[in-house]
């Protein structure tokens, strides 16, 4: 018969202008009682459709009038075509792409955003790239699970001198454990942090497992520590999952008011004063225009360039991660922060 071939090209035209009808965007959801989520490129799964049925008795024009209800009522009336929609640069978390834009002169960089956990500023930020002293992050919050006491007094011994910077801490020197955990953090110094570790009763090796096994929990997939001083360039993470990790570091209270200390002093039991200034740069600079700094970490090796990870936030709340990996010069690093911080806030309401 002419009539069910007829239907068939109308049902084709229908679909075909309700293609035109949406203006290139993508698949939009219909009722949520009839689809199931799919999981590549947003895609919906329709539960199926009710079949048109058209009756033997009726007419040609009656038979186009139920076809064109039918596919109203149906769920694919509602779909939306490829076209504009481009994927999330984000792909890993489904978030949605980075809202700013700027041409950040270091290999790899990020801002998250604390309260939506999305990176609204990337370059580069699922590559792996070695991680220098921001490795001492890693190693104070695993320190934190085997910490004998702050006020425990430890001997530095001959196999926790490291070299790679100014020495503070010779072989001898008695200090409290709390003296070497501010070492480490505020001026990343590698004996203190050395004798940090030692000072856990677990040998280096078995110390950088503890350090990996945390990683695995966190869900920090490309990261791997094999220092855990930093010196060398096994230490690698990302971008993003450096500015996931940081936030959760800095949220801790110990850790925080350390890496925001200008400057460490004390006296060992000798009596020998020491003192270290942080290697922070933004601690001068903040607060800033209503902005906090809530802590941070620089690092330093050939392989690694100059790098930093820092919080901020705002006087209502908006906290932010940022990450720079790779820069040129100690000086760059500081400069290219405060401008991914000055492109957030400026850009929110």
């Amino acid at each position: 018969m002419l009539i069910p071939a007829a239907i068939s090209l109308l049902i084709s035209t229908i679909f075909l202008n309700l293609g035109l009808m949406a203006n290139n965007t993508f698949f939009n959801q219909a009722n949520p009682a009839d689809q199931t989520q799919g999981r590549v490129l947003g895609v919906i799964e329709y539960q199926g459709a009710q079949k048109i049925v058209l009756e033997q008795d009726n007419n040609f024009n009656q038979a186009v009038v139920k076809v064109i209800e039918q596919a109203k009522a149906s769920p694919l009336s509602q779909f939306i075509f490829p076209g504009s929609s481009k994927l999330p640069q984000n792909r890993e978390k489904n978030e949605v792409a980075p809202s700013i834009h700027y041409e950040l002169a270091a290999e790899n960089g990020a801002i998250l955003d604390c309260g939506s956990d999305n990176l609204v500023f990337s370059k580069k930020p699922d590559r792996t790239w070695p991680i220098a002293s921001i490795t001492k992050l890693f190693t104070a919050f695993t320190f934190l699970d085997y910490n004998p006491g702050w006020e425990t007094i430890y001997q530095i011994k001959p196999e926790d001198k490291r070299e790679g910077g100014k020495i503070y801490l010779f072989t001898g020197d008695q200090v409290k454990v709390k003296d070497l955990f501010y070492f480490s953090l505020v001026g990343s110094d590698n004996t203190a942090t050395a004798a940090l570790v030692s000072a856990t009763g677990l040998s280096e090796a078995e110390f950088v497992e503890k350090i990996n096994e945390k990683i695995k929990q966190l869900g920090l997939k490309k990261t791997k520590i094999v220092d855990p001083i930093g010196l060398r360039d096994g230490d690698v993470s990302t971008a993003r999952e450096v500015a996931e990790f940081a936030r959760i570091a800095l949220a801790n209270e110990e850790i925080k008011q350390a890496s925001l200390t200008k400057k460490y002093e004390f006296t060992t039991v000798q009596g020998r004063k020491k003192a270290i200034a942080s290697t922070n740069q933004l601690l001068s600079s903040f607060p800033e225009a209503g902005i906090n700094i809530l802590g941070g970490k620089t690092g330093f090796v050939n392989s690694a360039g100059y790098c930093f990870v820092s919080q901020f936030a705002d006087q209502t709340g908006r906290s932010i991660v940022t990450v720079i990996l790779g820069a040129d010069s100690e000086n760059g690093r500081f400069d290219l922060t405060k401008k991914l911080v000055d492109l957030y806030y400026s850009a929110k309401p």
